[in-house]
């Protein structure tokens, strides 16, 4: 058992770092990100990336000037601020409010730290990419738990009850995954009234991404308890009077463990990417506040993507996670001694 955690540890190592040290940066975007994801700057729209440089008094941040309106050019004004360390930021949002807020680094105004630059509102892109990327991570935690609870309980119900209830549950589970995903979500989102808080349109796009997820798990689950319950074990706690539900937990669902590991793992990318592309089509989450589809969303137009090409860093951490997360899948599918003896 031992060896079999340690080489667990050794073959996620990389993946599972990477992916920790994303959730955890996301998890702390308040203080990590140098500005509010709603803080705007209207005088500086598409401003490209603004380093800090060594000044006199130590790093500084230049000051940039807008020297062609049309094509968004810029240049260093000749002035500089200083870059702060553990300080209170102030901007305003969108909607003309000043906030504060602590920074791990921040820079006074007129000047702005933009490590990846910024979008039409002179919003930072690497602050909203943190919050987006929280946004993304916590949505599809969440609905991969709904998703995955209902489908490993429709399927094991089925599965060991066997007869009409088998019946009735696979033919609901068909039907689901008859329908095509997008117009479904689609579907179940037009019903619901615009201008909703945030937290409402987060609920909704669980809800909806997880009704579609559970499908294809539970005739999958179905399909391993079929395959469990005609085992030795399984027929000796049968025979000693041991209840469905003692079956179910007791032996039937730690010989699974393994494989609804590797699916849950396999499956967040799936979340990631559907409420990407919601967002990116408008009906996700709704501006002030980012996510990553939305933020992509930005750069549709050719025009845009000459004049600000960072925008597209968001589709970039959307195919990163993915690709994290499917190699962490097949890295523990890869895993040798583990979910395969029976459970004692």
């Amino acid at each position: 058992m031992r060896e079999g955690a340690g080489t667990l540890l050794r073959r996620v190592g990389l993946s599972g770092v990477l992916l920790i040290l994303l959730g955890v940066t996301s998890l702390f975007a308040e203080f990590l990100a140098p500005y509010r994801y709603d803080a705007v700057r209207f005088d500086l729209p598409y401003a490209p990336a603004v380093w800090p440089e060594m000044g006199k008094g130590g790093l500084v941040v230049p000051v940039l000037a807008l020297r062609d309106p049309v094509r968004r050019r810029y240049v260093k004004s000749g002035r500089t601020v200083p870059l702060r360390f553990f300080c209170r930021g102030e901007a305003y949002t969108m909607w003309g409010i000043i906030r504060s807020s602590r920074h791990l680094v921040c820079a006074r105004s007129p000047g702005r730290f933009y490590l990846m630059g910024g979008d039409l509102f002179g919003r930072d892109l690497f602050s909203r990419l943190l919050y987006g990327m929280r946004f993304s991570f916590l949505l599809s935690l969440l609905g991969v738990a709904i998703s995955f609870s209902i489908g490993t309980v429709v399927g094991m119900v089925a599965g060991y009850a066997g007869g009409w209830t088998d019946r009735i549950l696979m033919r609901l589970s068909e039907i689901v995954m008859a329908v095509p995903a997008l117009y479904l979500l689609m579907g179940l989102r037009s019903i619901v009234p615009y201008g909703l808080s945030s937290e409402a349109i987060t609920l909704i796009i669980t809800g909806s991404l997880s009704l579609i997820g559970w499908a294809s798990l539970s005739r999958v689950v179905r399909g391993l308890v079929l395959s469990l319950s005609g085992r030795d074990f399984i027929l000796s706690a049968v025979a000693a009077g041991a209840s469905p539900a003692r079956v179910i937990f007791r032996h039937l669902l730690p010989n699974m463990r393994y494989y609804l590991l590797v699916s849950v793992t396999l499956s967040i990318p799936a979340f990631i990417v559907g409420e990407a592309g919601l967002s990116f089509l408008g009906l996700g989450l709704s501006e002030p506040h980012p996510s990553l589809g939305n933020i992509l969303a930005e750069s549709q137009s050719l025009e845009t993507m000459n004049s600000a090409p960072w925008l597209l860093a968001s589709g970039g951490l959307i195919v990163l996670l993915v690709v994290l997360f499917n190699r962490l899948g097949d890295l523990l599918r890869e895993v040798p001694g583990e979910g395969n003896g029976s459970h004692r």
